[in-house]
């Protein structure tokens, strides 16, 4: 009962009229319900050319394109009753003429001038940017670089020799002082290879800034709350402080101890010198502070109070805890000031890092994967004719699938996101559909950017502009009920329950007889996921 249940749910987001979001977990059988969702588009009269699916792989939009393929090829060949039957399990009805639109659709599709496109999110943007080069401002005919590992290493050592021209630039100090904080050219080359992976998140938080590395910086000085003209160190080492220390020393000398002996004597040593700097800083740290950063266990004692007097207890607490506070601030103070200087260093070196890398692919007429979503992003929203290219790219476009939408990162959501208001804003007279699918618990390309919270974001948007309706598809086909019980008490855990809170509890179709488990013959299941529910065989359980 629950399976047909999740069957009949799951189908209901196929229905070639409605707008739909899917919520889809591994092996649930959601490439199969895109598939069906395209047929019953189809069916229902939509032209090949006006469906555009989008998935994240070449390897998954090419079996989205052999799945639609064999499935229509079913439909041409199959025998009537077998016919009947298709249609039926997919909830169309077996009419004459439905009957006879199915068994034309594969020539349909074969011959169109139009075809039906099953293509990669970066394919998508490489056909954008090939019809409208001169509005995104690429070069016409550009060729597209998929290993950007050899220009990386001719723009890592222009860096380097630009650097090493004069060893007074700013780069060269940026470099040097990333350099020591790094530790090694190994951890710094890491470090703006990082930030030129993640130059579309740069480029669209200094967007339109004459300055962005000073842009940046004064942003992060804001938030960090610092402020220009103020020295911590010397904030700390006024004269009412240096007083506080000599008296510190004075009572501490009064109470003989190891510990206090020493700290006495470095607080009087230092004071002598009079040299207030940071490792001064660091000397009086050792006195008020433990290895954790926490104010030393200082308090009131019968025996202190016999040395010091009851007066100078009482002081000698008072100045700790009010050093001790007044130093954990001026620490905490330097931290922020320190995470400014790296940033900063890091900002203006990553961002000369990322200017000549963009400049080798200029010359050589190339775009990158990053290229073709910034470029096509910018096209559809911010340059002088995205309303024009907007509307051009919605008029080949219909009915829009998206698969994995999981692996969707926030450049890919924005470029998408004017084609669906456009979708919103459009004549209700013409018939338009939006669908995507997804799983936040398969998004595993967090190093490509990938945010699994905006499968969410959309679908809010989808179901507030689109009416788009939810259905979630959390029935395993190939999973065995150990293993979808394992996946519904992790996902369950409070810890992640903060992250996915969304998460609905999975079942199976494959079920578990006394004495004996179910399995599906390997033959009939492929790498995604099983069509249709394969006839199972039994074997004894061996346990």
């Amino acid at each position: 009962m629950l399976a047909s249940m999740s069957v009949s749910n799951s189908l209901a987001a196929s229905q070639p009229h409605i707008n739909a979001t899917v919520s889809a977990s591994a092996g649930s059988g959601k490439t199969w319900l895109l598939i069906t969702r395209i047929v019953r588009l189809l069916l229902a009269g939509a032209t090949p050319g006006s469906i555009l699916a989008l998935t994240f792989t070449r390897k998954a939009a090419a079996e989205m394109q052999i799945r639609l393929n064999e499935r229509l090829y079913e439909l041409a060949s199959c025998e009537d009753d077998e016919l009947i039957t298709m249609l039926e399990a997919i909830q169309t009805e077996a009419s004459p003429e439905n009957q006879r639109r199915a068994r034309s659709l594969y020539e349909e599709s074969l011959h169109s001038l139009h075809p039906a496109r099953l293509q990669t999110f970066h394919s998508f943007c490489q056909d954008i940017l090939a019809r409208f080069p001169l509005e995104a401002n690429v070069p016409p005919g550009f060729e597209l670089l998929e290993d950007t590992s050899l220009l990386e290493q001719q723009a890592w050592e222009e860096l380097f020799t630009e650097a090493t021209e004069n060893t007074e630039s700013p780069l060269t100090r940026s470099l040097d002082f990333l350099m020591r904080e790094n530790n090694s050219v190994a951890n710094l080359r890491t470090s703006l290879s990082s930030m030129l992976n993640h130059r579309s998140d740069w480029w669209a938080y200094t967007f339109d800034q004459p300055y962005p590395v000073e842009y940046a910086s004064a942003a992060l000085r804001q938030q960090l709350e610092l402020l220009d003209d103020k020295d911590p160190l010397a904030d700390f080492f006024n004269d009412f402080t240096k007083k506080a220390l000599a008296e510190f020393a004075k009572l501490l000398a009064l109470h003989v101890t190891k510990t206090n002996a020493s700290h006495s004597e470095i607080i009087v040593s230092l004071l002598s010198d009079a040299i207030f700097d940071l490792d001064t800083l660091k000397q009086v740290e050792a006195v008020f502070l433990t290895g954790k950063g926490e104010p030393r266990a200082r308090k009131f004692s019968k025996a202190q109070e016999g040395k010091m007097g009851a007066e100078g207890q009482d002081q000698f607490l008072e100045i700790h805890a009010r050093l001790s506070a007044q130093l954990i601030e001026t620490l905490d103070y330097l931290k922020r000031q320190q995470t400014l200087a790296i940033n900063q260093a890091w900002y203006f070196s990553g961002q000369h890092f990322i200017e000549i890398f963009q400049r080798i692919k200029r010359e050589l007429r190339m775009l990158d994967f990053t290229d073709l979503e910034w470029h096509c992003y910018q096209l559809l929203n911010t340059s002088d004719n995205a309303l024009w290219v907007q509307y051009k790219v919605d008029q080949r476009i219909d009915h829009f699938l998206i698969d994995e939408f999981q692996d969707t990162n926030p450049t890919q959501w924005q470029l998408l996101a004017p084609l669906f208001e456009e979708m919103a804003a459009g004549s209700t007279d013409r018939w338009r559909t939006a669908f995507l699918v997804g799983d936040e618990k398969q998004s595993i390309y967090g190093f490509r950017r990938a945010n699994p919270a905006l499968q969410a974001q959309a679908s809010q948007w989808l179901e507030e502009h689109l009416g788009a309706q939810a259905a979630p598809l959390d029935f395993s086909w190939r999973s065995s009920p150990a293993v979808i019980q394992f996946v519904n008490q992790v996902f369950q855990q409070e810890e992640v329950q903060a992250i996915m809170p969304n998460f609905s509890e999975h079942d199976t179709h494959l079920k578990t007889l006394p004495g004996r488990v179910t399995v599906f013959p390997l033959c009939q299941l492929d790498e995604e996921d099983a069509e249709v529910e394969p006839a199972c065989t039994t074997m004894r359980n061996p346990l």
